[in-house]
C-alpha cells in the first residue's frame, strides 16, 4: 500500500516576531527557522514519519534548496521516484513572518516558474492520493490511471486547478477561505442554516465527502446519520500557525490509508495539528503518531 502527495514543495525560512509589521521599519532578525515546506511536502513527509510507504510528486530544482528538501525527503523516508523532472525550476521557497502573541503568519511565497512537462504516470499503483491542486494536469493523470485509490483534494483556495482536482475526488477536504470564495458567504457558526446550506453547496462541488475546516473554529462534515456536524478544534496555545493545514490533510490521508472512519479520521487529524501549532516552522512542526495518541488519551478527543 502507499500514498501519493503531488503539489508543491517549499523551504520555508521562518521569522518570529513580537509586534505587529510596521511600514518603513528596520527589524534585526536574530532567530530563524529553516525547514521544509509547502502542502505537498509537508503531508507526505507526515505519512512516511508515521510509517507509510509515501511517495511525492513535486517539483523541485537542482538548486541549494532543492538540495536540501531532497536530503529532508531521505531523512524522512519519502520516495523521490516520481518527482516531476523539472530540474531547472528555482525551488519554491517562503519567508514567514510569524508573530508569536496571536499566532498569525504573513507568507512571501515565491512559487518558482513552472516550465510545460511531458509526465509519466508511475505504474506502481497508490492507495491514497492527496493532492493540493497545484499540479492539476498531472493530479488528474494519475487519478484516471488510479480508479481504485481513495483520493483528496487539499483545497486551501479556490484557484482553476485546484478546483478541478476538487471536482474529481472522493473527499474534498476546503478551508474556510475556499468555502467563502467559492459560495461568496461567510460562515457564522452562530447562524446553523446558513452553515448547514453553505456546506451543502460545498457538497455539490464533487457529489461525494466534503470537509471544511475552520481554523481554531473546528471544523464541519456529514456524519454517518446524514446530519451536518460541528466538530470542535483542540484548545491550545497557538505559536506559529505555519503549515498547520498541510499537516491536517496528511493526517487525513494517513488516517485513510489505516481505513478509519470519518470521525476518528477528523478526530486524529485536528489534534495532529493543534499540536503542530505549538511549535515554529511547518515540517519541523510535525508531531509523532506517539504524540498524538497520548494526546488524545490524555484529552479524551
Amino acid at each position: 500500500m502507499s500514498i501519493f502527495c503531488i503539489g508543491q514543495s517549499a523551504y520555508d525560512i521562518t521569522v518570529p516576531i513580537d509586534r505587529p509589521l510596521i511600514e518603513n521599519q528596520k527589524y534585526r532578525v536574530e532567530t530563524f527557522k529553516e525547514c521544509g515546506g509547502g502542502p505537498a511536502l509537508n503531508a507526505a513527509c507526515l505519512c512516511a514519519m508515521w510509517g507509510a510507504k509515501t511517495q511525492l510528486v513535486s517539483r523541485i530544482g537542482k538548486d541549494k534548496y532543492g538540495n536540501k528538501l531532497k536530503a529532508l525527503l531521505r531523512e524522512y523516508g519519502v520516495g523521490t521516484d516520481y518527482l516531476i523532472p523539472d530540474e531547472e525550476i528555482d525551488t519554491p521557497y517562503s519567508l514567514i513572518v510569524s508573530r508569536a502573541e496571536n499566532a498569525s503568519r504573513t507568507i512571501f511565497n515565491f512559487p518558482g516558474v513552472k516550465a510545460d512537462i511531458q509526465y509519466t504516470v508511475p505504474k506502481e499503483k497508490a492507495d491514497v492520493i492527496l493532492s493540493d491542486g497545484h499540479e492539476p494536469d498531472i493530479t488528474l493523470k494519475i487519478l484516471k490511471e488510479n480508479t481504485n485509490a481513495v483520493s483528496v483534494a487539499d483545497a486551501g483556495t479556490l484557484r482553476e486547478g485546484t478546483f478541478r482536482v476538487a471536482q474529481k475526488v472522493d473527499y474534498l477536504v476546503c478551508s474556510e477561505d475556499f468555502a467563502k470564495q467559492y459560495t461568496g458567504k461567510t460562515i457564522n457558526l452562530k447562524d446553523w442554516k446558513a452553515c448547514q446550506e453553505i456546506f451543502t453547496q460545498i457538497e455539490a462541488v464533487n457529489q461525494k465527502t466534503a470537509v471544511v475546516t475552520l481554523g481554531e473554529r473546528g471544523l464541519l462534515y456529514r456524519n454517518e446519520n446524514g446530519e451536518i456536524c460541528h466538530l470542535p478544534a483542540c484548545q491550545v496555545q497557538a505559536v506559529d500557525t505555519s503549515g498547520a493545514g498541510d499537516i491536517f490533510h496528511g493526517a487525513f490521508a494517513y488516517g485513510l490509508y489505516k481505513n478509519l472512519s470519518l470521525l476518528e479520521n477528523l478526530k486524529q487529524s485536528s489534534v495532529t495539528s493543534a499540536l503542530s501549532v505549538q511549535k515554529i516552522g511547518s515540517q519541523a512542526a510535525i508531531p509523532s503518531l506517539e504524540e498524538v495518541i497520548r494526546a488524545r488519551i490524555g484529552n479524551k478527543f
